[in-house]
């Protein structure tokens, strides 16, 4: 049976790139190149230019600037692989047999607290910018910052006019920019504040790239049940992650632990299962529907994955996962690439 090309709508492996891997051929250690792209039958990988929290305040653009160019140097290096900036010319892409490239930014950090900044991100072709990541800044939330650190460029978060939600005015004023410009707000690392902020804020539906579901595993990067149905009903897509700590409860229990500890205690000791993806997409497919879900394997960014989930060649495997379990093609199909191509489409 023919496989359905899949979307996968985060990986870091601009990491790669920077580190002048040439990921065209095999690269040992890495979970995304060439071969297994084609192996895994990926129709559109997203690039995610990422930006530490850590990253100077007037360093950050300049820091997103240099990966998203080498992530269009990888996207034009030669067939197949094909930049694409919009539904069109995926679909277009597609039928040549071609792989879609798409640049994402990962963490708002990268505008600098400028507007200007975020245009210019757009003219670079920009489609997706994930908010924040590990730290507050001080126009949003996220769900795992602690207020600022020595050396960041955050600063406490401290919403204006005495709001108190997850977006100050400045993140209100990013969110209605991003909506004008086509940049698709990315929901993934964002607090619980800055979630419901962003949701009733953007015009268009949004994404949560690559997050899991918080009644599976109760990491504090996962969506929770309100969250995810509100997903849904708002016609927003939420691609699932494939780090074992967020996918699996016995798993993250010994990771926080080994994080906080500053000692090896075993997580490699716990069994995680490739199935458990296939138990996220059900999770979140009952609460939020089949036109929510996606994937965001977060590849090349995470350092633990399920037994026998080595790269983007997987992706094949889990359809078969899915199959067995009952999923009709056209519900895979949904979940591979449909569901997003519906909500790029509305972004375009």
């Amino acid at each position: 049976m023919a496989h359905h090309k899949a979307f996968d709508l985060h990986c870091d492996s601009v990491s790669s790139l920077m580190d002048g891997k040439d990921l065209r051929q095999k690269v040992p250690g890495v979970h995304i190149d060439l071969p297994r792209l084609k192996e895994g039958g990926v129709g559109l990988q997203v690039f995610a230019a990422y930006v530490p929290p850590e990253t100077g305040a007037d360093k950050a653009f300049a820091y997103a600037k240099e990966r998203l160019e080498a992530i269009a140097a990888f996207a034009g290096s030669g067939d197949p692989l094909v930049a694409v900036e919009n539904a069109a010319e995926l679909k277009a892409g597609m039928t040549l047999g071609k792989i879609g490239i798409m640049k994402a930014v990962e963490n708002g950090l990268a505008i600098e607290n400028s507007l200007e900044k975020l245009e210019q991100l757009r003219r670079w072709k920009v489609r997706i910018m994930t908010l924040v990541h590990s730290q507050h800044m001080s126009w949003v939330q996220s769900c795992t910052g602690t207020y600022g650190f020595e050396g960041s460029a955050n600063v406490s978060y401290d919403p204006e006019n005495g709001r108190g939600g997850g977006l100050g005015s400045f993140g209100e004023q990013v969110v209605d920019a991003m909506n004008d410009l086509g940049i698709i707000p990315d929901l993934s690392h964002a607090s619980e504040n800055a979630f419901w902020d962003v949701i009733r804020r953007s015009k268009k539906p949004v994404i949560a790239s690559h997050s899991c579901a918080y009644g599976i595993c109760a990491a504090a990067r996962n969506l929770k049940d309100d969250q995810l149905r509100a997903l849904g009903d708002s016609g927003a897509v939420v691609g699932v992650n494939f780090f074992s700590a967020f996918l699996s409860e016995p798993f993250r229990k010994v990771h926080e632990n080994e994080k906080n500890s500053g000692a090896a205690s075993g997580a490699g000791s716990v069994q995680v299962p490739q199935s458990i993806i296939a138990d996220h997409i059900d999770y979140m497919v009952r609460l939020a529907g089949e036109d929510c879900v996606a994937l965001g394997s977060d590849f090349d960014g995470i350092p633990a994955t399920p037994a026998g989930v080595n790269g983007c060649d997987f992706f094949p495997v889990l359809e078969e996962e899915l199959r067995a379990r009952g999923y009709t093609e056209k519900r895979i199909e949904k979940i591979y690439s449909l569901n997003f191509l519906r909500v790029l489409e509305q972004w375009d």
